[in-house]
């Protein structure tokens, strides 16, 4: 299976356990699909993914705009469309854009025109800073910035309002900005692998959260506020080496399913409290 289908799969099959956090997808086997140019240009009129993934492009499409049906995009993987043109605004229907693993570095202002885009791939792009564009796309909800180089993002990306998703995982990060406390929808983020030595503030504030991954970074506590959320029940603090305590109120979530604690210095006691908190084995999952 290639990185893409993986990534195809494993997004529909978490939509689902999303319970309708991204009921607008297309659903599976119900897109036109276009492998190639040539292909594309025979079903102008019906395409509605061209998969581009595979189909050693020199340059970025152009000409989107002829096609009257295209809600999905994909050139992952594709060096020679790294350079993101002006005209990728002419898919106006476009739903979906994945540029993984393309080298881009910008995006053009643009890009951020795009009504109807929910889905950004921009993960394996050894990014430093986040495109500028990115921040005026108000209509996501799902932004994958997996895998990058980024120490920080920019204020502005607090006026993503509209986030549910949100995938961070493998970049610098040391914190949020205050304005990610804007996200109130968001159900799901995902930290791993940063440089995170404090739970960012901004997170303490969404109350939306489902789930949250901080595992591999260098927590030594957890505030207490993060356990407060009252929908948050799928919590990975795993690979934190010097977190050996977890707050009270880790104790009295009635909505927790999963707590993930293993590779941390929490003592015998510890595991031992938490273990008395949630006496059943199966539900909660409790990872030491």
């Amino acid at each position: 299976m290639t990185r893409f289908h993986a990534r195809t799969a494993a997004l529909a099959a978490a939509a689902l356990l999303a319970g309708g956090c991204f009921d607008h997808a297309v659903p599976a086997g119900r897109d036109v699909v276009a492998r190639t140019p040539a292909e594309a240009e025979n079903l102008r009129d019906a395409v509605t993914f061209l998969d581009f993934h595979e189909a050693n492009l020199s340059a970025f499409p152009e000409g989107l705009g002829a096609y009257p049906k295209l809600r999905r995009l994909s050139v992952q993987g594709q060096k020679g469309a790294a350079a993101v043109p002006a005209s990728v605004a002419e898919a106006k229907g476009l739903v979906e854009l994945d540029l993984i693993a393309t080298g881009v570095k910008d995006l053009p202002p643009e890009a951020a025109s795009l009504p109807a885009l929910r889905r950004l791939y921009l993960s394996d792009n050894a990014l430093a800073e986040l495109p500028a564009a990115v921040c005026g796309m108000k209509g996501l909800d799902y932004l994958n910035l997996d895998r990058n180089a980024l120490t920080n993002l920019p204020e502005e990306i607090g006026g993503l309002a509209g986030l549910k998703w949100v995938r961070l995982n493998g970049n610098r990060l040391s914190d949020l900005p205050a304005s990610a406390a804007n996200w109130k929808d968001v159900r799901r983020l995902y930290l791993r692998g940063n440089g995170l030595r404090e739970v960012p503030a901004a997170i303490l504030g969404m109350k939306s959260l489902e789930q949250i991954d901080l595992g591999e970074n260098d927590l030594t506590e957890i505030p207490a506020a993060l356990f407060e959320l009252p929908r948050l029940h799928y919590i990975q603090l795993d690979g934190n080496p010097r977190l050996a305590t977890l707050p009270e109120s880790a104790e009295h979530m009635p909505q927790l399913t999963h707590l993930f604690l293993h590779r941390t210095a929490l003592t015998t006691n510890e595991q031992a409290r938490l273990r008395a908190a949630y006496p059943n084995p199966v539900v909660p999952h409790l990872s030491f």
